[in-house]
């Protein structure tokens, strides 16, 4: 026998078997990874909670951020123009 033609049997046999025993491989592999995938699944409860709190945490700091930049914003336009009429022209009393 060729290896093509063992390879063609085994699949046909592989096929045949996983047709007849179907139900109990189903069964056999649901209960043996049913630990596995109650694992996994708290495992993602425990990312998504841990997630939630560190975008809330986050969410905190750029909302502070955010305020610090409008303040200081608002002091450099402040600064800015106190600096503008410190060192603009004077009225003349003539002009008056």
């Amino acid at each position: 026998m060729r290896g093509s033609d063992g390879f063609i049997l085994g699949g046909i046999t592989g096929a045949a078997i996983v047709w007849f025993w179907r139900r109990e491989l189903e069964d056999y592999a649901r209960d043996k990874t049913r630990g596995v995938r109650t694992r996994a699944a708290e495992g993602l409860r425990a990312v998504e909670e841990g997630t939630g709190k560190v975008l809330d945490r986050g969410g905190d700091a750029l909302r502070h951020a955010e305020d610090v930049l409008q303040d200081t914003k608002a002091q450099v336009g402040d600064a800015l123009r106190r600096g503008q009429d410190a060192i603009g022209p004077t009225p003349s009393t003539r002009d008056a």
